[in-house]
């Protein structure tokens, strides 16, 4: 069998001509978002969202989908805001990977924003359980089941600790 199997709201399925599945997903962004408390530690946002595919809710970073004619970083300021409900004044792409390159065509930007300040808040698919800030030192064990949400705050981690030193 060769050519699509499934097309969906969200994803279409198709089968190749050496019989592999593959799943064409849209990209996506990731957006480890960091500021100061009165002490200077470094916090970040982080959300509990349902994620049906695992049966439970999991705490991530904010995220979401580049909307057709967006960039991505575009897509990462309104889903900051809309997620989070905060801007951030300076944004730096940590870079941009396949998903799971063995089954989907999905690419994620990891963004790290930093100047923060609160601003109303949309969250227009309601999906947002739970918006936390949290000490940049604990997210990772917070949000470490999602692997996109692993890579951001480790390579978000790595960036600041390099600026702090040069």
């Amino acid at each position: 069998m060769n050519g699509e199997v499934f097309h969906g709201r969200l994803v279409r399925v198709r089968v190749d001509e050496r019989g592999y599945e593959i799943v064409e997903h849209p990209p996506a962004v990731v957006i480890v978002a960091v500021d100061t408390d009165e002490a200077g530690a470094s916090r970040t946002w982080l959300v509990r969202v349902p994620r049906p595919a695992v049966g439970r809710s999991l705490i991530e970073a904010p995220a979401g989908l580049i909307d057709t004619g967006e960039t991505p970083e575009e897509a990462a300021r309104r889903e900051l805001r809309e997620e989070c409900g905060v801007e951030a004044d300076r944004w730096e792409e940590l870079g941009a990977a396949w998903s799971s390159p063995g089954f989907t065509d999905e690419r994620i930007h990891l963004f790290l924003a930093t100047g923060l300040r609160r601003v109303e808040g949309e969250d227009p698919d309601g999906a947002i359980e739970e918006c936390l800030q949290v000490p940049l030192t604990q997210a990772l064990d917070l949000a470490g089941e999602s692997m996109p949400s692993r890579a951001a705050l480790l390579l978000a981690e790595r960036k600041l600790r390099l600026d702090r030193t040069h």
